[in-house]
């Protein structure tokens, strides 16, 4: 009977012995050498701090004591700052292996150091001035003259860059150059002091003190704040150890800021700071805004950003220097290529693994074939499509698109649907890019893409436009575009900038605003005196003509007439009515300068309960009757509705003051609906509204309506559309004070081109 054959190659079946022992030998090395790693030491490194212990630093902390650093085989030591020495300088210097700075490691690069940026921790900068004695400062430019305390030598660049751009050099102000001690806060010598939005105004807030702040990014400076850097000599040499740092260093950041109770009790009883719980607590809370982790993947490095802080510093003078940031960022894959050489134990079990391999590719080599080059086709797919996902990722800020040539919209991820207002599945290959750009926009926005395919630098990558929602809400948004490699589609990251801008809009409008108080009472105050003397003066001439009054009687029977012949001649030649003319317009002119100076010098003995319906009925009788107004707008031609709530609330407020808001309102929208009288009926419609919180007034016009660059600017003091001499551009403005400052409520305008008008008034119920 014949025996079956062997599956085996001939080779291999007459010499099973020599197989079996290349295994035992493979597992024999093996084993050494695992052993041989378990035993290998941790690689020691040093960390160098910019400050000394405190929640700035969690995350490195958490890395360290969480096993994040020992996972990647890293023994690493924290040095707190020695306040002789810069971080920057201690990490050149080879005495620290990494180190925490700020921006400033830029300035460094650009001079020439040999610097590279590992990690963008903080997304914004913690620095700010801080003023504390009264008045309050808010911007940078009413620096000069003050006390204030500043290190020259600190690492505070982005404070220094304010005041150069405000024109503040250190002679204009009374520098005193250290750094801040907690008795400094509370020094009324002290008018301004360096600071961390993160520390100081904790002291300050604790003690009940009052203070403001005032931030880089609202003069234009919005620098990264702290940030993770190696020097190149570290990163040339080790390249591996310094991507297992950074990549446990940012694992300890997200950890750090999803359990920040924990890391606290961590700072303060393993490395001794000498902060309260309840300030590490408050330093956690604003260092989460800084961050942004919810927003940006934590570390996010983005390279415009980058060039345009460099482009500021050229702009101050700091730098000259023209050089190419490529070599300031980190690539994670750097030195990964390199062969390296390994100990004897691991090139004898590659060499063992590789003979196993090429044995086991000759048992299976004519039965799977045809499968091992199907998976290669499908390794060569997963790198490209590997390569296209990670480019997407990478370049992403918040809401994320990948868009075709012909801008259809290929994907989205989930921030780019809640943007659109529409689910994934109505997007990915149904809708256009262009669907969600604002009509005069589109052009702007094509030409760009024209550009970026047919030619490599001339349209810019990073740039604000108009995003249109599904439901045609215009939101402002921030882009980044860039070119996916290998590929004719582009991937675009959006930031949702609408509420920072309203933010902004609004402060800039609030500040304008306070200035009306300071015009009022110095205008106030510099007509008061004339107009006493104009008005004591006529009072004198009434009592030199009085008969009643026997002196007048004895000098006018001296010169042979009497005071009633004289009195007579003076009616007749009508000037007893001019002089009434005068002390009628001299009480006006004194009841409005105490108008003035009532509403600078406001305060609650003046408040009073007030009924819009009859304050609207009250102006209404004033402004019919007014000879001026009426010479103007003919009111026996101008509809007036009065659509009134019935049994409508009071509101507590200074009636004087909602009297003048209420008759600049009517006067304003009489003046616009007279404007298209020729057109159609003049209408005025008064309206009043209630609701839980509020008392709504609107009044509305049917008017030409108010185009948008000038509804920006309507609340601005002294800017008027009217002809010279009929507006003076401060009743809106005084108008918006009053409302939004000293009745703590809100002032709406809506307008359409050709429609009208509306302007609404918010407020609070007694």
């Amino acid at each position: 009977m014949k025996k079956p054959s062997s599956i085996y190659p001939s080779s291999l079946a007459r010499t099973p012995s020599a197989f079996y022992l290349l295994l035992i030998t493979l597992c024999t090395l093996l084993c050494f050498a695992s052993n041989s790693f378990a035993n290998k030491k941790l690689d020691k490194i040093t960390l160098q701090l910019k400050w000394f212990h405190q929640f700035q630093f969690a995350g490195y902390y958490a890395a360290l004591e969480k096993g994040f650093y020992e996972d990647e085989g890293l023994d690493v030591t924290i040095i707190e700052r020695d306040l002789r020495h810069n971080p920057i300088d201690q990490v050149l210097a080879g005495n620290a292996d990494f180190g925490v700075s700020n921006s400033e490691v830029l300035l460094h690069y650009l001079n020439g150091k040999r610097l590279v940026l590992l990690a963008s921790v903080y997304q914004h900068s913690p620095l700010v001035f801080i003023s504390k004695t009264k008045p309050l400062i808010h911007t940078a430019q009413e620096l000069k003259g003050k006390n204030v305390l500043m290190s020259s030598a600190s690492q505070d660049i982005e404070l220094k860059v304010m005041l150069e751009r405000a024109g503040i050099s250190f002679s204009d102000i009374n520098l005193i150059d250290r750094f801040a001690v907690p008795e400094d806060y509370f020094d009324p010598e002290i008018d301004v002091i360096a600071a961390y939005s993160t520390n100081q105004p904790y002291y300050l807030t604790k003690e009940d003190e009052s203070y403001s702040i005032i931030y880089p990014y609202t003069h234009g400076i919005d620098f990264y704040g702290d940030t993770l850097f190696t020097s190149r000599a570290q990163l040339d040499k080790h390249p591996e150890r310094t991507n297992k740092f950074l990549k446990a260093s940012l694992k300890g950041w997200k950890y750090a800021l999803e359990n920040p109770e924990e890391i606290i009790d961590i700072i303060i009883n393993k490395f001794g700071s000498l902060k309260t719980k309840g300030h590490l607590k408050y330093e956690a809370d604003i260092i989460r805004t800084l961050i942004l982790p919810d927003l940006v993947r934590i570390g996010h490095s983005n390279p415009s950003r980058w060039e345009q802080i460099g482009a500021e510093f050229k702009k101050q003078g700091l730098t000259q220097s023209e050089r190419n940031l490529a070599d300031f960022f980190f690539n994670p894959t750097e030195g990964k290529v390199l062969i390296r050489q390994k100990t004897a134990v691991w090139a004898t079990a590659l060499f063992a693994v590789i003979v196993l391999i090429l044995l086991a590719f000759i048992l299976v080599a004519g039965k799977f074939k045809q499968e091992i080059n199907s998976r290669r086709e499908m390794e060569e797919k997963l790198k490209k499509s590997e390569k296209y996902y990670r480019s997407l990722f990478e370049n992403t800020g918040t809401a994320t698109v990948i868009i075709t040539p012909d801008y259809m919209i290929k994907k989205c991820n989930s921030n780019f649907a809640q943007l659109c207002d529409l689910p994934i599945e109505d997007i990915e290959m149904k809708q256009k890019w262009t669907d969600f750009i604002a009509p005069d926009e589109v052009d702007r926005m094509t030409s760009y893409a024209k550009s970026r395919t047919f030619t490599e630098h001339s349209s810019p990558k990073s740039y604000d436009f108009k995003f249109k929602r599904a439901d045609g809400e215009i939101r402002n948004v921030h882009t980044h575009v860039e070119v996916i490699e290998g590929s004719t589609d582009c991937v675009a990251s959006l930031i949702d900038m609408t509420e920072k801008i309203k933010t902004q809009e609004l402060l800039i409008q609030t500040e304008k605003m306070v200035s009306v108080g300071g015009l009022a009472a110095g205008m106030a105050h510099e007509i008061n005196n004339p107009l006493a003397g104009i008005l004591q003066a006529v009072q004198n001439i009434y009592r030199r003509v009085s008969p009643e009054i026997p002196a007048n009687v004895k000098i006018a029977d001296k010169n042979g007439c009497s005071c009633d012949q004289i009195k007579s001649y003076l009616e007749e030649r009508g000037i007893i009515r001019m002089l009434d003319g005068i002390h009628s317009s001299g009480e006006r002119a004194a009841n409005i300068v105490r108008t003035m100076l009532n509403f600078t010098r406001r305060n609650d003995e003046g408040m009073t309960a007030c009924n819009l319906n009859r304050l609207f009925d009250d102006i209404m009788n004033i402004i019919t009757c007014d000879y001026d107004l009426k010479k103007k707008y003919d009111f026996k031609h101008t509809k007036i509705i009065k659509d009134y709530q019935e049994n409508l609330g009071e509101i507590s407020c200074m009636r004087i003051e909602i009297e003048q808001v209420l008759l600049n309102l009517v006067k304003n929208a009489a003046y616009a609906s007279n404007e298209i009288s020729g057109i159609r009926t003049p209408t005025i419609t008064l309206r009043t509204r209630m609701d839980k919180k509020f008392i709504t007034a609107e009044v509305e016009d049917n008017g030409p309506g108010i185009n948008p660059e000038v509804k920006r600017r309507v609340f601005e003091p002294f800017f008027t559309t009217k002809s010279p001499g009929v507006g003076t551009g401060l009743g809106l403005s005084v108008s918006y004070f009053i409302i939004t400052q000293n009745h703590k409520g809100f002032f709406e305008i809506d307008t359409e081109i050709g429609k009208g008008t509306k302007f609404t008034i918010k407020i609070p119920i007694v």
